[in-house]
């Protein structure tokens, strides 16, 4: 089917596709704002491990209420979010503990939760589980509840780190000399942990499972090419998330049976190369 400027207009009319580009610029906006912070303490695969931790304690969720009738009621998403923060504080705790290293204890979580999830959905034969919309996203599929949420997450985040700004630069730069400064550092290592799991499960639905490191690294990585203070890479990193979400949306709209997803990660990449280029043509000016 051709591709006319009216058919992307009446594309553009739909709820669905109106409601993904919704969702869709509040998780760019709420992954940007934490992807600074993520990249520079070197936790660039927390996303993974978490976001496979989810996978886990979804198909825990969806297991449990196909089982027990009982507890049918309860959420799965709510499961897998309790799981993805509990995961998350184990991570900073294993790091803090000094037995492994940041990649290390990622690692160790990340196939705790693949291999639940697998294991879980093996033996009870899949109970209500669309394990496609979960490894590559479903953001023509959210709604408005969805919405809300993302909403909120995004804002309480805004607010921590605005409240915590200095504290948490400082801690994120030199701990050492923050503890010497009176800052309890632990604090806001637990705390972006936290806010780092909500983000995952509020962003699932976006890019699914398989891509949401992406949206927690490439803003803040090609923030970092051009920025000249820490300042800038926090107010560009939300610049390309958009970017990277509001382009890829009209990419899948514009290609046929482009997955959305998919989309947002690779112009999240061209991106990051064209920051990185226009990087090294500024050093030779």
């Amino acid at each position: 089917m051709e591709i006319t400027l009216s058919s992307i207009l009446t594309y553009l009319n739909a709820g669905f596709i109106q409601r993904a580009f919704i969702i869709g610029i509040i998780v760019a906006v709420l992954c940007s704002i934490l992807s600074v912070y993520i990249v520079l303490k070197r936790l660039s695969l927390i996303g993974d491990g978490l976001a496979h931790t989810a996978y886990g304690g979804i198909a825990v969720g969806l297991a449990v209420g196909g089982l027990v009738p009982q507890y049918a009621s309860i959420s799965p998403t709510l499961v897998g979010g309790a799981l993805v923060v509990l995961g998350s504080i184990m991570i900073t705790k294993t790091i803090r503990s000094g037995r492994f290293t940041g990649d290390a204890a990622v690692a160790i979580f990340l196939m705790l939760g693949l291999s639940t999830g697998v294991f879980v959905t093996s033996v009870t034969l899949n109970y209500g589980f669309n394990l496609t919309a979960l490894l590559f996203g479903s953001i023509l599929l959210v709604t408005w509840n969805q919405i809300y949420l993302a909403a909120f997450f995004l804002a309480m985040t805004a607010v921590v780190v605005f409240v915590f700004y200095k504290p948490m630069l400082y801690t994120m730069f030199s701990e050492l000399q923050a503890r010497a400064a009176g800052i309890v550092t632990w604090r806001f290592d637990y705390l972006l942990a936290i806010l780092a799991g909500l983000t995952v499960i509020v962003s699932i639905p976006i890019v699914g499972i398989l891509l949401i490191s992406s949206l927690l690294v490439l803003p803040a990585l090609s923030s970092i090419q051009v920025a000249r203070s820490f300042k800038q890479t926090i107010l560009l990193s939300p610049v390309f998330g958009l970017a990277s979400v509001v382009i890829g949306m009209f990419v899948s709209i514009i290609v046929p049976n482009a997955a959305p997803g998919g989309s947002i990660v690779l112009v999240g990449l061209v991106l990051l190369v064209t920051a990185m280029g226009a990087r090294k043509i500024r050093s030779f000016l």
